[in-house]
């Protein structure tokens, strides 16, 4: 699994790369954000229920990420407990992404007040709620692939190799959604 095929670069060279350019990202966006800042009424937030589900949905990626990325960095492949564990918790993460997806997904509903007042809602937070479930769907429907039996060695690895940039952008659009959602309840956005 090592020998993936992939963009040249070597994985956890990418990985390193992609978590600098993505801190770096983050520093640069907040301080734009904040020294942009119109003052909008801090959002008080959605319902507990539906903060917990989100919570899990995020523990769950963080478990994906640490045994999937932190296994190949550190022996080059996924396997053992790591294997077992990242297995285990793709189940969950199928059945939240659903989830997810009618909780957290832009809709008319949130885009008024109690007078049907149109409230504009900022394009980071509609973007990343969006690049987080498409990339999950994408991460999802890999694997899910690779278990049909329709599928030669080739194309296992292909499906392989998509399943883990399709990961990566679960990691990096998890990250900027939870941004978005910061910066819009403490009222930057």
């Amino acid at each position: 699994m090592a020998e993936l095929p992939s963009l040249g670069i070597p994985f956890p060279e990418l990985l390193l790369g992609t978590g600098l350019v993505l801190l770096v990202w983050l520093g640069l966006a907040s301080l734009f954000v904040y020294a942009t800042n119109r003052e909008h009424k801090r959002v008080t937030g959605r319902h507990w229920l539906s903060r917990l589900i989100y919570f899990v949905y995020l523990l769950l990626i963080a478990i994906l990420a640490v045994t999937a990325f932190g296994s190949i960095v550190q022996f080059g492949h996924l396997d053992g407990y790591a294997l077992m564990a990242h297995t285990a918790a793709a189940g969950a993460f199928v059945f939240l992404m659903v989830a997810i997806a009618f909780l957290y997904l832009p809709t008319e509903v949130d885009a008024t007040d109690i007078r049907n007042v149109r409230i504009p809602s900022w394009w980071g937070s509609r973007g990343s709620a969006w690049a987080l479930v498409v990339s999950s769907i994408a991460a999802a429907a890999t694997m899910l692939l690779s278990m049909l039996p329709i599928l030669d060695t080739p194309g296992l690895l292909v499906m392989a190799t998509l399943h883990r940039y399709a990961g990566l952008a679960v990691v990096v659009s998890a990250i900027l959604h939870v941004f978005s959602l910061t910066c819009v309840r403490l009222g930057w956005r």
